[in-house]
């Protein structure tokens, strides 16, 4: 283990204001609104293969091979998948219906890992089945099942770790602490540890211990937390290789939680890898190289993504003025559960003609949504800019690729809008129709007799 080793903070003085992703001109909007109506999601390709290259140049100094990996459920459209794939990185899945997805996607075996939180024999059979040859495993009774389903598939499967280091994260959603439901502890004194686990995959017949995988959180603008779980790493993986001589990590997973800039601004993929990188080639150094996996989800595919609404009420008292929209936190969840403020602002339409003459700083306006539920307010990030707000106006919701059209649920009986890609060649793609209420109504039961 290093001693003392030293992390350099990034001081808010250093993050540069961000700029927000216009890649459809005002005249697209007026074009694809006419064309499909509002709420409409819009999602950029040439931004989601910027992303992924933005995070493999940030860690290129690392000094084994790296890949990046993609965590579906931050959002499984089809097309964005297939943008992906064409990148080569690694898909992580955490259930059947997104290697469903991923198959139909036509995504290579080679290029999936497995993270499932329930573990269970008949899925793990499916998985094996479908050529996934890397799973991770959280539980000592999933490790079993794992190995059970690895027996009928007649193979010997190499099997990754996750463990739960329990640091301290700061960061808008945490995924370690202590006693959480992610992962397994270095040592706590029942099977279900590291430890007990790694003891057991040494000498099986069935799975071979192919390294470990840690997630801390999601928007993490201190990762500090990442050297103390990599020096806690480095503590346990000493300790193994004094048991098991032999002992060695293949790969390396060290999750995600590179942040996106919502309302602050953040630190970017380069600021975070700039000491995380020193560190892991430390790492390599003192236990042999390994395959480094960075995954992400948030931040691959938030700022690819807008959404178009409509405002369609308005209403003013005690100088403030609440502007009510045809969409609401059916479509963008985390604005009511995390309180997530995503930049809005007024999409400038030439020939829009102005029914209100007043102008009230955006610090005085409310942005509701349609639902009729007090939740349904959007918090305003601190680069919105609203002052122009109308009746009859758009208004454009940035960065909400993320946890938003995997989140869209029928509420007051809403129906899932229409989703159009602007690809990399700069053609307009519909590449998800908007459900119909007719659906909806047959979905939910409405011609069962």
């Amino acid at each position: 283990m290093v001693e003392n080793f030293q992390i350099q903070l990034v001081e808010n003085s250093n993050l540069t204001a961000p700029v927000l992703n216009h890649f459809v001109k005002p005249n697209d909007i007026s074009n694809l609104v006419a064309q499909y109506g509002t709420p409409l999601y819009l999602i950029d390709e040439n931004t989601l293969h910027a992303k992924v290259k933005e995070l493999h140049t940030a860690y290129a100094k690392f000094v084994g091979p790296l890949k990046i990996a993609y965590s579906i459920k931050a959002n499984f459209n089809p097309a964005i998948l297939r943008a992906f794939i064409t990148d080569g990185i690694t898909f992580d899945l955490t259930s059947l219906g997104e290697l469903h997805f991923i198959k139909r996607c036509k995504a290579v075996p080679e290029n999936i890992i497995y993270t499932s939180v329930t573990e269970e024999f008949e899925e793990y059979l499916e998985v094996l089945q479908s050529g996934v040859r890397k799973v991770v495993v959280s539980s000592f009774n999933g490790m079993t099942n794992l190995a059970k389903a690895a027996d009928r598939a007649g193979i010997k499967l190499p099997t990754i770790i996750r463990v739960n280091p329990e640091v301290g994260v700061k960061a808008g959603v945490r995924a370690s602490y202590r006693n959480g439901k992610f992962g397994v502890p270095f040592n706590g004194g029942t099977i279900d540890s590291a430890i007990k686990m790694i003891r057991h995959l040494m000498d099986n017949d069935l799975l071979r211990f192919e390294g470990f995988h840690f997630h801390l959180g999601s928007q993490i603008t201190d990762f500090s937390c990442f050297i103390h779980a990599l020096d806690k790493m480095d503590a346990f993986m000493t300790k193994m290789k004094k048991e098991y001589p032999n002992f060695r990590v293949n790969t390396f997973d060290i999750g995600g939680g590179t942040p996106v800039f919502y309302d602050e601004p953040v630190p970017s993929p380069a600021q975070m890898a700039e000491n995380l990188v020193c560190r892991l080639n430390q790492l390599a150094n003192s236990h042999g190289v390994f395959q480094l996996l960075i995954e992400s989800g948030r931040f691959l595919v938030a700022e690819s993504s807008i959404l178009i609404s409509k405002i369609v009420n308005m209403k003013e008292y005690n100088e403030h003025k609440i502007v009510i929209v045809d969409s609401g936190y059916h479509l963008l969840l985390d604005a009511a559960l995390l309180k997530q403020g995503y930049p809005q602002e007024i999409v400038s339409l030439p020939k829009h003609d102005a029914k209100t003459t007043s102008l009230i700083p955006t610090k005085n306006i409310h942005l509701a949504g349609r639902l009729c539920d007090t939740y349904d307010i959007f918090p305003l990030s601190k680069s919105s800019s609203l002052n122009d707000a109308d009746i009859g106006r758009y208004i454009s919701f940035h960065n909400v690729g993320a946890y938003s059209l995997v989140f869209n649920m029928p509420f007051h009986c809403q129906i899932k809008p229409p989703v159009i890609m602007k690809t990399a060649k700069g053609e307009f793609k519909l590449v998800r129709k908007g459900r119909s209420y007719e659906q909806l109504f047959t979905e939910e039961g409405g011609d069962l007799t």
